[in-house]
């Protein structure tokens, strides 16, 4: 008998599920349903192509073709409306009627709406998510005089960074804490983001809010809580998800995501989640954890392809994140205090020479890093947090890029 797949979403984590299904078994009915418009395109890539520095066209990395040559039916500008979870079923906005007997739940999440009074007033207002959000961006920034950034996360950095570097408009970026991911870098890291910023020309306003939105001489209008004023074109933001949970209503374990064990599975029979809605059991911190990573969700479709198709894998990897540092290199490993608080840390820095460097640790095991500059050593790191091994030497040496030769 044929056995039936459906993937909501599009995503890495889908189809990196869906096309390990289909080498798995030639036979099975394969089924995704992709909320947006567009093929798989590499998300990872919409900063590059928002500095300018990446065609659109190589943003792609799938085509229709490639699809049918799988043979994989796709549903694009599709959704779930509602999953049936006991009697195996997805009813879709477009009236299809999806049985499965299996699922993975890869819906990802839409940003959430700009938390700030009068916001809704400004026309010119936009997330940062999708190839879509990028374009409309592109298009409106170019006609900017300045663009407004609100949100201290990764998505208001890649904001600034990116703007300020594909054109000369001023940007401007404002945040409630004191410096860019106030919760893993300590002062001086966020010093020396704030420095190499500057000096792209990004404005800085921090440990303030926008109180007011309105409208001066066609433009807007921003007034902070600490009275600062900022006249601007475009409003961009980073202020978080809310992840697509709408069609579960009952069967499975919601905290803010879809909660999985290490094997990605739900509560439900048979219902797998993976990629950024997946608030899964992390045996790394031995907690359950949630990452927005690419190559975590990535990974994650592996894995829930593998136990799909009847194997019984846990899920254990390194999560990482690396981009651009306003002309040097910023990257993220593993796990850090704002999804992890209370992690031992050691750090070095040095704003004149432009680097930071901070390690994170849990039980005497490497867990996490972040770096600023030049990411020597970063191989290694990430084969001992891998190792899960303890730490038996000073932990300050690890610091230093001489002792962690790349393998």
């Amino acid at each position: 008998m044929t056995r039936r797949y459906v993937i909501l979403g599009n995503g890495i984590a889908g189809q990196t599920c869906a096309e390990d299904l289909r080498k798995a078994d030639a036979d099975a009915s394969i089924v995704m349903v992709a909320a947006e418009r567009h093929p798989l395109y590499n998300r990872v890539a919409l900063p590059r192509y928002l500095r300018g520095q990446v065609r659109r066209e190589k943003v792609f990395m799938r085509t229709a073709e490639q699809y049918a040559a799988q043979n994989l039916e796709i549903h694009f500008e599709t959704w779930a409306t509602d999953i049936d979870l006991r009697e195996k079923v997805v009813q879709t906005n477009r009236g299809h009627e999806l049985k499965y007997d299996a699922i993975l739940i890869a819906t990802g999440g839409r940003p959430k709406p700009p938390p700030w009074p009068g916001s809704t007033d400004v026309t010119a207002c936009l997330g940062f998510q999708t190839l879509d959000d990028t374009d409309a961006i592109i298009e409106k920034a170019d006609a900017s005089q300045r663009v407004l950034v609100m949100g201290g996360s990764f998505i208001g950095y890649e904001l600034a960074e990116g703007v300020s570097f594909r054109h000369k408009a001023g940007v401007t970026w404002i945040m409630r804490g004191p410096w860019f991911l106030r919760y893993v870098l300590d002062e001086e890291g966020g010093q020396l983001c704030r420095q190499m910023g500057e000096e792209q020309g990004v404005q800085f306003i921090t440990s303030d809010e926008v109180q007011k939105f309105s409208r001066n001489n066609g433009r807007y209008l921003a007034e902070t809580v600490n009275g600062e004023k900022v006249e601007f074109d475009l409003l961009t933001y980073g202020v978080g998800l809310d992840y697509y949970t709408e069609p579960v209503r009952t069967g499975v374990e919601l905290k803010n995501g879809i909660v999985t064990d290490s094997k990605l599975r739900t509560s439900a029979p048979d219902a797998y989640a993976a990629g950024d809605i997946a608030v899964f059991y992390d045996l790394m911190v031995e907690r359950h954890n949630q990452m927005g990573t690419w190559d975590n969700a990535e990974a994650h479709g592996k894995v829930a392809a593998r136990n799909m198709a009847g194997a019984d894998e846990d899920f254990f990897d390194v999560p990482t994140y690396t981009t651009t540092m306003f002309g040097s290199t910023l990257a993220v490993m593993g796990v850090t205090p704002d999804v992890q608080p209370g992690l031992e840390s050691v750090r070095t820095f040095s704003l004149e020479e432009k680097f930071y460097r901070k390690l994170f640790f849990k039980d005497d095991r490497l867990v996490g890093a972040i770096m600023i500059g030049p990411p020597k050593g970063r191989k290694k790191l990430i084969e001992i947090m891998r190792s899960r091994q303890r730490i038996e030497r000073p932990k300050q040496e690890l610091l230093d890029p001489a002792n962690l030769k790349d393998s």
